[in-house]
């Protein structure tokens, strides 16, 4: 089955279907990536990048995310050996994708909402409440696929108050996430693309 078929709701008034990674990228990639740049401005939420980046040195996140990133394009390239190109930068894709989504929705915007007086766990609730709906809206998911996309955020939340260490669940949702959609969108809906009619 298509990744379009399996995670994409019929057209409906968000638009149509998402054929293609540029379409990805504009609609969910860069709207996100934006937000938590602009979030991570605030001198504070910037201060808490250095308490949840553990100090074990960055050669290590650095040697563990190559080793990431070369099972999943290893893995990705056997799928679709003729786009190998385009298969290993979905995944370097993904892992931005990751790290940005994980500095928005389980550092940034749950730290804002408890400076407003609400609990860590209601915080989190809020958050990956918004996480889930992000997905409804910009990438289309169907219903099902955004409320698993909010139980993995609430047990990423989960980890990263327990460990507090922002590359470790940026990991664990890189790889979650290259396992639910392996394939670029462009390949994976190749072949499924209305024919144009002809003259």
């Amino acid at each position: 089955m298509n990744s379009h078929h399996r995670l994409q709701r019929p057209p409906d008034f968000t638009g149509d279907w998402l054929y293609s990674l540029q379409q990805v990228v504009f609609r969910h990639g860069l709207p996100g990536a934006l937000l938590a740049v602009l979030l991570l401005a605030h001198p504070d939420l910037r201060a808490l990048l250095s308490v949840y980046v553990v100090d074990t040195g960055y050669t290590d996140y650095l040697l563990t995310g190559s080793v990431i990133w070369l099972a999943m394009s290893a893995y990705a390239i056997s799928i679709n050996r003729q786009k190998a190109g385009q298969q290993c930068a979905w995944v370097i894709y993904l892992g931005m994708l990751s790290l940005w989504e994980e500095c928005l929705f389980r550092l940034a915007l749950p730290k804002l909402i408890e400076a407003g007086g609400l609990d860590f766990w209601l915080a989190a609730l809020i958050a990956n409440l918004a996480f889930g709906a992000m997905h409804y809206f910009t990438l289309r998911w169907k219903w099902t696929w955004c409320f698993a996309a909010f139980l993995g955020g609430m047990a990423l939340s989960r980890q990263l108050h327990l460990h507090q260490d922002l590359l470790l669940i940026t990991a664990y949702h890189w790889i979650g996430t290259f396992i639910n959609t392996p394939r670029c969108p462009d390949l994976a809906s190749a072949g499924s693309r209305p024919i144009p009619l002809r003259d």
